[in-house]
């Protein structure tokens, strides 16, 4: 993996992007639900 974002092909930088949302929606999901379980208790 290329540490400049440049050298990256566009499928690579869309697949990238694709994963950064997708983790992003999944650490949110988990904070959500934490401070969910953190007030109902």
């Amino acid at each position: 993996m290329p540490e400049n974002p440049t050298d990256l092909p566009p499928f690579a930088r869309s697949w990238a992007q694709l994963y950064a949302i997708v983790i992003g929606s999944l650490a949110a999901e988990i904070i959500l639900f934490y401070l969910l379980m953190r007030w109902l208790s």
